[in-house]
């Protein structure tokens, strides 16, 4: 007799293998050392991500712990699973590096709430890990969590900094702002063939600049087609008038049945003639506000019905043909009957690739692929409505710069003259604007219906970056090195700080007394020969030597409008006013992008009520022109309630940025050497039909998120 005993592998979630798998525990390699099939499975239970995401989040997470674990090690950090136990018994739950309050889940509610090893080993089973594994998992996670905490605590922050922040927010502009849009200029242009000559005139020189620039794209061109095309939208329906007539006689009905009960009721007939008599009027009034909106709809209908408009198109196609009428004039003639979803530059459509001219419909375009030079389309009728195109010219091959020049000069147009229209405009709006005393931009020009801001709404982190860029000098940076230690303090002696970086292997000192900064925590000494001497205290920035002389800023830019004959704009929305603020001073500010002397007139020239003295350049190639509403002056008296947490506040914001870049910084140089290796398992890809697929997953790619 044969006993056969099968151990058949199971699955368990995150795509690991049980039962007797041969695969390796390892996951992730990480400079030597294992994070294993555990750790994994801690971190990919409980990460909120989907599909493959699931995955490459858990790997990070596992690369995170391994990182800082390891730098804990080297500093002398030691845990044992029976520290690991007592944070557990906290609440705390280790993951990555971080810790997480887990009271919800290991304690009992109530009032007396208390630690449940029931709950907690549901939780541990809900991971698929043992106990000893979980705990194992949470010890290695507790070292790496004391490593990261001790990164984020050795930052400093000064009072001198913490009052520069003060100062910084609690010192704000309102301003409004009316800004024109060259962009918009440049849709409403209508540019005619003789504006195009004029330009080449004007700027012939920019013109063949660009053809030189460019040259290689008139190069083997393929066939292409100069095009002009009518196209006659097909019509809306419209409601039926006997619709209308019928609601209005309901209507009608209606109202004599109630003059009738009112006429009834009352008893003095005057008043009931002189309600008859109102009510008559108001009557009178609608029906030829009716009629007058119904004429104003006819003489503007949105389209042409089907077998109207290709009646229209037939016929001034013979005229056309017969050398009666040209198709530009034709165009002008059925002007009328276009409508809103007419293109732009319906008419003139230039230069097309015989193969795929794009004009909006198959049809169309098939149509015109078989074109030459003075020859027109039958007239096409598609869904969208009537079509008829002609091509003017054609060309290929080597083009010269005569057969390009007008293009060219098309195209250099739009973009120079929309500009030069918005300078214009702005430029005289300011002169009407410094003319009208006693008058706000908001009287002038209508206001943005944008709900202004009450407050900056500023994360932590975006102000600290906003600190960053106001200081002149560091107080304290992390710096990352290939060698094994995992991070050095260096405090220059900016000013707000005193004493010299620590020596190498040495504890960081403490600092003099009434310094302005704290020494770093113990054991974050400088890595040896890692670093440059440190600058005598006093010195400045650490500099070897003394800076050069700054050269004197350059001269501001004075708007002035050109000479130029401006082509027409048709339909141009009249620029909006918009109020913003309360803001503090930045680098880039709403509605004005960085331009530094508007930005500076804001804050440091202007008075409340006051015009900018000049058009500025802002956002997006707009131009500006600018008043200051209000400016609000920080009380430095009021600083000190609440220094200890702005302090408290920079220093946590500060903090999370050191060891976010800490982090990245370790595992770029560890993955550069080829010295974290994820597991190919965990890697692989493939297709929707099995098939292998390149790899989408690189170490560290979602530390920003954990």
């Amino acid at each position: 007799m044969i006993f056969i005993v099968n151990f058949a592998p199971s699955r368990n979630r995150g795509g690991v293998e049980g039962g007797c798998s041969t695969m390796s525990n390892a996951v992730v390699q990480v400079d030597g050392s294992e994070g294993n099939q555990s750790a994994y499975m801690v971190a990919y239970s409980s990460n909120r991500a989907s599909g493959r995401q699931k995955v490459y989040l858990a790997l990070d997470q596992v690369i995170r712990r391994e990182l800082l674990a390891q730098a804990a090690e080297k500093m002398g950090i030691v845990t044992t699973v029976d520290l690991a136990r007592e944070a557990v018994k906290r609440g705390e739950f280790l993951i990555g590096g971080q810790r997480v309050d887990f009271k919800g889940q290991f304690f009992t509610p109530g009032e007396e709430s208390h630690f449940s090893y029931k709950q907690w080993k549901s939780w541990v089973m809900g991971l698929n890990v043992s106990e000893s594994s979980y705990l194992d998992e949470q010890t290695r996670g507790l070292q790496a969590a004391m490593m990261s905490e001790l990164i984020t605590s050795s930052v400093q922050v000064s009072r001198e900094e913490a009052l520069a922040d003060f100062l910084h927010k609690n010192n704000t502009a309102t301003y409004d702002v009316v800004a024109f849009d060259p962009a918009k200029y440049r849709l409403a242009m209508k540019l005619g063939d003789a504006d195009i000559k004029r330009f080449l005139e004007g700027h012939n020189a920019e013109v063949r600049a660009r053809f030189t620039a460019d040259e290689r794209t008139y190069k083997g061109v393929k066939p292409q087609l100069a095009l002009r095309e009518i196209f006659i939208p097909k019509a809306y329906p419209q409601a039926a008038p006997a619709d209308d007539k019928k609601a209005d006689d309901k209507k009608a009905d209606d109202k004599k049945a109630d003059d009738k009960k009112a006429d009834d009721k009352k008893a003095d007939d005057k008043k009931a003639d002189d309600k008859k008599a109102a009510d008559k009027k108001a009557d009178d009034k609608k029906a030829d506000d009716k009629k007058a909106a119904d004429k104003k709809a006819a003489a503007n209908p949105r389209g042409l019905p089907t077998e109207v408009a290709k009646a229209k198109l037939d016929a001034v196609r013979a005229s056309i043909a017969a050398g009666k009428l040209t198709f530009a004039e034709a165009e002008k003639q059925l002007a009328a009957d276009s409508s809103d979803d007419v293109p732009a530059d319906n008419g003139d459509r230039g230069w097309r690739a015989a193969d795929s001219a794009g004009l909006g419909d198959v049809a169309v375009n098939e149509a015109v692929k078989i074109l030459k030079p003075g020859e027109m389309t039958p007239v096409i009728v598609t869904d969208r409505g009537a079509y008829l195109v002609i091509a003017t010219d054609k060309r290929e091959g080597d083009l010269t710069f005569d057969q390009v020049k007008n293009e060219i000069a098309a195209a250099l147009a739009k973009d120079v003259w929309s500009k030069e229209a918005a300078k214009r405009d702005a430029l005289e709006a300011l002169a009407k604007a410094q003319a009208a005393t006693g008058k706000n931009l908001d009287q002038l020009f209508e206001r943005e219906l944008i709900k202004p801001s009450s407050e900056p709404s500023l994360t932590p982190e975006q102000q600290e970056q906003i600190m960053k860029q106001l200081r002149e000098q560091q107080h304290g940076s992390l710096e990352v090195h290939e060698q094994d230690v995992p991070v050095g303090w260096f405090a220059e002696a900016d000013g707000s700080s005193s004493g010299a970086a620590p020596a190498a292997g040495s504890a960081a000192p403490a600092p003099a007394a009434g310094s302005a900064t704290a020494a770093p925590a113990a054991g974050s000494a400088a890595p040896a020969g890692s670093a440059a001497p440190a600058p005598a205290a006093g010195s400045g920035a650490g500099s070897a030597a003394s800076p050069a002389a700054l050269a004197p800023p350059p001269a501001p830019t004075v708007l002035e409008p050109s000479k130029d004959v401006l082509p027409p704009f048709v339909d141009l929305a009249r620029p909006t006013v918009n109020r913003l603020g309360p803001l503090p001073r930045a680098s880039k500010m709403p509605g004005i992008g960085g331009a530094k002397d508007a930005i500076d007139a804001l804050f440091d020239e202007l008075a409340a009520g006051g015009f900018a003295k000049k058009v500025y350049e802002g956002e997006n190639g707009s131009y500006v022109v600018l008043q200051l509403i209000t400016r609000s002056q920080p009380n430095v008296a009021e600083f000190d309630k609440t220094a200890d947490a702005t302090i408290a506040r920079m220093r946590e914001a500060r903090g999370k940025a050191a060891l976010r870049d800490w982090l990245k910084g370790r595992c770029e140089v560890l993955t550069k050497a080829g010295k974290i290796r994820p597991s190919a398992e965990k890697t692989r890809e493939t297709d929707d039909k099995g098939n292998p697929a390149p790899t989408v997953y690189r170490p560290c790619m979602f530390f920003d998120y954990l």
